[in-house]
């Protein structure tokens, strides 16, 4: 082999240098293979969930379809939430499984909501709407206008118009200055009552206020009008000392029912007070229409000087309607004999009263008839009491007794008169009517009751001074006790709890002069349902937890074994329990007593006919607490109106034992050791020498207290509740801060829940 050149020596040298650098490559590229991990797959993509529309705009009550796109799984299904709640609810909006989103009827706050598709393969991944719920809710209000007499009722229709499908209910409310004194009441569902007063300025704006959309709302003017009148009928004339029957008369129009209270005044320019002579009003707010109330003016003894008097009667309904009548008195010898009229059975007295004015000789002489002393026949003047009877033909006694005859006499009535001894030419007399026997007389005649209602009878007895009657309850069906109800020495009546059989009930008057004559009421009791009492009857507007309402009444269906009765609140069925056949109860939400004014309670039996209509009234809360300073030289205090409301818890507690929010025990509270130690004692309230001083004190209450309700301290404001907190067990825990410069003296302890129900522990505190 011949041997390399010099130059290719060289370029072996470098051939093998880059054949093992290839060698080792090689080596370590296969090691490297052999020994190192696979690299993982690169992961699944996450599950999105979107949907469609992404954004939404409906209607209250309407319809809006989302669909719901599942990618990266499988699983397409999913579950929809309205604002977090699985399915939403009706304040929210509801949605099927379908996606199928229905807005409430009510607009909710804010009127936005979130519809949520939530992945059943990833209950982390979720897509979201915003849905907006609008309103479109458009009111009418029928009459636009109206004109309502004094105490007379106005049935107002309010219409709402949507695209949408709203709550219709309507809230009634009433406003106006007049409205602070009285502007009449509106009840839940648009009847308007005007009051029975004229108010000033006469005018209510009546208000009808969309519950699904409180911002929609429509208003009409109610004029409220005075269109009675008021005739007052009088003497011209009457003698010095005599007596005279005034007469009021008010006519009422048609349908309306103002204050039936009149006011009456005597005046003259020549005298004042009982100088005038005198008024007794006999009758006051007498029923029917028209309406006649009558007074007796008694003349005084001298005429006054001019001698005429102005009699005035002003109704309270409306004070710019009163009427007057001028009387002259004149002067003179004068008769009077009293009663004017009256009527007798036979054989009974009735005493007569005479009065002689304008003489010193005040002696009469007495006839019947024109017979002195009248005789068997007319009847006879007797000495009062005398029996057998003493006649009378000439007596000074201001007093004798009239005895009617055995029979009744011709002509019928009798005059018994009396003829001043002074001057014959002067006279009274008195018509007596002589009927065979007492007549009993019962009111009401006729009616119909519920079962369990009470009612009051009255009874008259015709001819004789002896109103006393014996009461019973009699019928075919009556044989044992209670069947037929009951009815007490008053005249009061409670109806049994069932219609009896056959259902024909009298109750019977049977007078204690003589005993074989009586008069009688009919009565029937009604079988569907009724409602007799409310509980509570009125509450506080502002009532911020609800409460429970209950009916008590007859003829409802329990619930058990069912289906029982439905109680309708304010025109809207609510979930009612009927324990019985006359107990029911159902909540009242903060919503139906949020404003002032009246709200319908109605029981609805599962046969579709309904109850009566009670009302609960809301009333507007006292702006401050009234404060009654009573004093030992002062120890009454007069023309103070309290306007108090039921508990709320009436509906709850027993009959008669509402005061759940009262204070059971107090005493001081231990803050180094938490511990309370509750007694019955006024607790002291020391005053620092400067600045303030905290007491800690406990209270308990048999209902439970908490914080959420307001305590506060009677007083100027010096003595201040700075703390509360709950210690267990319907305890709490005050911290009282007392300056130095407070009033001593006991102080009470209000207490107030979020239904506004205040109680008051007089004289628990005690500042010294």
């Amino acid at each position: 082999m011949r041997p390399l050149s010099r130059s290719n020596r060289k370029r072996f040298r470098t051939l093998t240098i880059v054949f093992f650098a290839i060698l080792e490559s090689a080596w370590t590229w296969g090691c490297g293979a052999r020994s190192a991990t696979p690299p993982s797959p690169p992961p699944p993509p996450s599950i999105v969930v979107s949907v469609r529309p992404a954004t939404g705009t409906v209607v209250l009550g309407n319809q809006v379809t989302f669909a719901a796109t599942v990618t990266n799984t499988t699983d397409a299904t999913v579950s929809w939430s309205v604002s977090g709640v699985a399915g939403g609810n009706a304040a929210l909006g509801t949605i099927t499984t379908g996606g199928v989103y229905t807005a409430p009827m009510d607009l909710p706050s804010p009127a936005t909501v979130q519809v949520t598709a939530t992945s059943h393969a990833d209950a982390t991944k979720s897509g979201a709407s915003t849905v907006t719920i609008t309103s479109d809710i458009a009111l009418s209000l029928t009459p636009n206008y109206a004109s309502v007499e004094l105490g007379a009722a106005q049935t107002f229709q309010a219409s709402v118009t949507s695209s949408g499908h709203p709550d219709a209910a309507i809230r009634w409310s009433l406003s106006g200055p007049a409205c602070a004194s009285g502007c009449g009441t509106v009840d839940a569902s648009g009847n308007y009552t005007a009051p029975r007063i004229l108010p000033s300025p006469a005018s209510a704006t009546l208000t009808a206020q969309s519950v699904a959309d409180p911002s929609k709302q429509v208003s009409v003017v109610v004029a409220i009008t005075s269109s009675f009148s008021l005739q007052l009928s009088a003497p011209s004339s009457v003698p010095a000392g005599g007596t005279a029957t005034i007469v009021a008369t008010m006519t009422p129009v048609t349908g309306s029912n103002p204050s039936t209270v009149l006011s009456w005044a005597l005046s003259g320019p020549g005298c004042s007070a009982s100088s005038c002579g005198t008024l007794t009003v006999v009758t006051t707010q007498s029923a029917g229409s028209p309406i006649a109330d009558s007074a007796a003016y008694t003349a005084p003894g001298t005429p006054p000087s001019p001698n005429t008097v102005t009699v005035t009667v002003t109704p309270q309904a409306d004070p710019s309607k009163k009427a007057q009548a001028t009387i002259v008195i004149q002067p003179g010898v004068n008769v009077s004999v009293s009663p004017a009229t009256a009527t007798l059975a036979a054989n009974h007295r009735v005493t007569l009263n005479t009065q002689v004015n304008g003489t010193s000789n005040t002696s009469v002489n007495w006839s019947v008839n024109v017979i002195p002393g009248g005789n068997a026949t007319f009847g006879q003047i007797c000495a009062v009491g005398s029996s057998p009877c003493q006649t009378v033909t000439n007596t000074s006694a201001s007093q004798v007794d009239y005895v009617a005859p055995g029979a009744i006499p011709s002509p019928n009535p009798v005059s018994a008169t009396a003829v001043s001894a002074a001057d014959s030419t002067k006279s009274g007399s008195a018509q007596i009517t002589v009927i065979n026997h007492v007549l009993v007389s019962v009111q009401p005649g006729s009616v119909t009751l519920a079962p369990l209602a009470v009612q009051g009878f009255t009874a008259s007895v015709l001819g004789t001074s002896n109103q006393s009657v014996v009461w019973q309850v009699q019928g075919s069906a009556c044989s044992t006790a209670g069947i037929c109800g009951s009815v007490d020495t008053f005249g009061i009546y409670t109806a049994p709890p069932a219609p009896p059989a056959p259902n024909a009930i009298q109750v019977v008057a049977i007078s204690s002069d003589d005993p074989s004559q009586a008069g009688l009421a009919n009565v029937t009791i009604s079988s569907g349902a009724n409602i007799l009492t409310l509980h509570p009857s009125s509450v506080y507007a502002g009532a911020a937890q609800g409460f429970i309402v209950r009916v008590d009444g007859s003829g409802f269906a329990a619930a058990s074994p069912g289906p029982g009765s439905t109680m309708l609140i304010g025109g809207t069925a609510r979930v009612t329990a009927c324990i019985s056949a006359v107990e029911c109860t159902a909540p009242v939400t903060a919503a139906d007593v949020a404003v002032p004014g009246a709200v319908s309670i109605q029981i609805q039996n599962p046969n579709s006919t309904r109850s009566n209509v009670v009302t609960l009234i809301v009333a507007t809360p006292n702006p401050s607490d009234e404060v009654i300073a009573l004093t030992s030289s002062a120890p009454a205090a007069t023309r103070k109106d309290i306007v108090i409301v039921d508990p709320t818890t009436a509906g709850i507690s027993v009959p008669g034992i509402d005061l759940d929010l009262n204070i059971a025990a107090l005493g001081l509270f231990v803050t180094s050791t938490n511990s309370c130690t509750l007694g019955g004692n006024a607790i002291p309230l020391p005053r620092p020498a400067t600045g303030t001083s905290t007491v800690d004190i406990c209270i308990f209450a048999q209902s439970g207290l908490d914080s959420s309700m307001t305590y506060t301290v009677s007083g100027p404001g010096d003595v201040a509740v700075i703390a509360k907190q709950p210690a267990g067990l319907g305890i709490i825990h005050l911290t009282l801060q007392i300056p130095a410069t407070a009033a001593a003296g006991a102080r009470t302890l209000f207490i107030q829940n979020l239904n506004l129900d205040k109680t008051a522990a007089s004289g628990v505190l005690e500042v010294n």
